[in-house]
């Protein structure tokens, strides 16, 4: 299996079909998704309440330096560059 972008909609529809009784390898067939993603979707659903984490403080704090730059000192930077 490749590394792709995998949408909430996808993840929380292969939690439901576990919890209604489906066996994980038919979710993995039907859906092209593997075991350790299933597992780690349901991890994340237990912790969270939701099939994907909320982003990181750091994340969030490095959005406010890259809105600071662009209007402070007109200067337009990523948030992977800092």
């Amino acid at each position: 299996m490749s590394n792709r972008k995998i949408s909430a909609d996808l993840k929380e529809c292969a939690l439901n079909l576990w919890n209604t009784g489906w066996d994980i390898e038919d979710i993995r067939d039907a859906l092209g998704v593997s075991r350790a993603s299933i597992y780690r979707w349901e991890a994340i659903f237990a912790e969270y309440g939701a099939v994907n984490r909320p982003p990181s403080p750091i994340h969030l704090y490095l959005d406010e330096v890259v809105t600071w730059l662009a209007l402070t000192y007109d200067i337009s930077i990523s948030v992977s560059t800092l």
